[in-house]
């Protein structure tokens, strides 16, 4: 028997059961669901994203020293959150190399890294999108790379290694590029079939004692579910109301991202570091639901329970929804 329907005759319990499985595939039926109420410490089917594979290393046009290959954590299938950039110089001895993110929209570069390095040895550059500004704008972008003297040679102000650039220059003369990709800083967070709550599963709805302070997304339990930005975990417990929830704190926009009611503890654990679309655990109906479901929360900065303030998040996810 499904919870919250104890108690009605068993011909209303399977109508109910069959209103509610019903719900997840059509926008017009609303399931009655619990409201987190946490306090203190119909589109394709959808897949979680893959794990990116290890880059392959081919030899860079132009530049014949260098050997140099990307990878992508793809989030979808037309974008990616997180790129790396691997290479290995040829040189006779060690030798300056720079890494430029570039965004091709005007051509300037988001992000440098700029290193000397040893022949032969293998060196590994991670982009997850945070640029000097913040985060990085969606759109597309291109890793291009620069050797010896050209990797000096440059309008924008120093990096320190690893450090953003100041987004007022492009990269230096005489660099190529390795690979281009969209990036996008979000993503819808449900990876399969949902629907958006309404009534009293939208945000500000009634409950007892509280009000609902997210938009519940209607979808089958098992359903996979990613990290919708990328940040830290900053609680993962069980709450009789929320069930099994996660907070995941964004350290760029200061904001939080609350998920409630998964099937199973979170597979991420507090204090960790995730990736934007990285899994996270499962829909279920955890805590006080009625039927299966993601309760997802967003936190203005400084961040859930830390001075923040919960605002209605379903616009934000309903434009993360169209990325796909």
């Amino acid at each position: 028997m499904l919870r919250g329907l104890r108690g009605y005759p068993a011909t209303m319990t399977i109508l109910a059961a069959a209103v509610l499985l019903a719900g997840v595939a059509t926008a017009a039926r609303a399931a009655t669901t619990g409201g987190a109420g946490l306090s203190a410490p119909a589109p394709a089917a959808r897949t979680a994203p893959a794990v990116a594979a290890p880059p392959v290393l081919l030899p860079v046009p132009s530049i014949p020293q260098l050997s140099a290959g990307i990878a992508l954590r793809k989030v979808s299938r037309r974008a990616a959150s997180a790129a790396t950039l691997a290479y290995v110089s040829h040189a006779r001895g060690p030798v300056a190399v720079r890494v430029d993110v570039v965004r091709l929209a005007d051509g300037m570069s988001v992000y440098t890294d700029q290193r000397t390095v040893a022949p032969g040895v293998q060196q590994t550059v991670r982009w997850t999108g945070r640029a000097s500004g913040g985060l990085a704008l969606d759109g597309r972008y291109q890793l291009r790379i620069a050797f010896g003297a050209a990797a000096d040679a440059s309008s924008a102000p120093a990096a320190a290694p690893g450090g953003a650039s100041a987004e007022v220059a492009g990269p230096p003369p005489g660099s190529a590029g390795v690979g281009t990709f969209t990036f996008v800083g979000a993503i819808f967070p449900v990876r399969g079939r949902h629907t958006f709550g309404m009534g009293g599963d939208a945000f500000g709805a009634g409950r007892t004692g509280h009000v609902h302070q997210g938009q519940d997304v209607l979808a089958r339990c098992g359903t996979p579910l990613v990290a919708a930005r990328g940040g830290t975990v900053i609680q993962r417990a069980y709450q009789s109301l929320a069930g099994n929830y996660l907070v995941i704190q964004d350290p760029i926009t200061g904001e939080s991202n609350v998920y409630a009611h998964l099937r199973k503890p979170a597979s991420v654990r507090r204090g960790q570091r995730v990736d934007t679309g990285q899994p996270i655990g499962v829909v279920g109906e955890t805590g006080d639901a009625t039927a299966c479901h993601l309760h997802f929360e967003l936190w203005t900065a400084p961040g859930w329970y830390h001075g923040g303030q919960p605002i209605d998040p379903l616009p934000t996810l309903q434009a993360w929804d169209k990325l796909g």
